[in-house]
């Protein structure tokens, strides 16, 4: 296979390449990750947005993020605001799987009880 390059003029992400030989991740989910690895910090989107930019199915969308999650790519971190006492959950990506151990200051992941 011949791969024909073309050299970035603006706006490029540069990944490195084991995000894409990663051989644990599906296809979907490395398509994703790339998208919003391109994504500037702090960019808000939804499943049902990232399932329009590409004619996906929503449910896709969602398995994708849900393996980038169990392959610790994606965080999920649930807060509460101590005044509204509402929970609100902002996902962190990573261009390699993320450690175990949660930095210092950081809120631990809240996981809901189910009724």
């Amino acid at each position: 296979m011949r791969v024909h390059r073309t050299a970035p003029l603006r706006a490029f992400a540069a990944l490195a390449n084991s995000l894409s030989r990663d051989r644990r991740l599906s296809w979907g989910a490395v398509g994703v990750l790339t998208y919003l690895l391109g994504l500037p910090n702090g960019a808000w989107i939804t499943e049902r947005v990232l399932a329009a930019q590409r004619g996906e199915g929503c449910m896709s969308i969602v398995a994708s993020l849900r393996e980038l999650e169990e392959r610790r790519y994606l965080r999920r971190v649930v807060r509460r605001d101590p005044v509204t006492r509402q929970y609100s959950t902002t996902c962190e990506v990573f261009e390699k799987p993320y450690e175990f151990e949660t930095s210092t200051g950081e809120l631990q992941k809240v996981h809901p009880v189910a009724a």
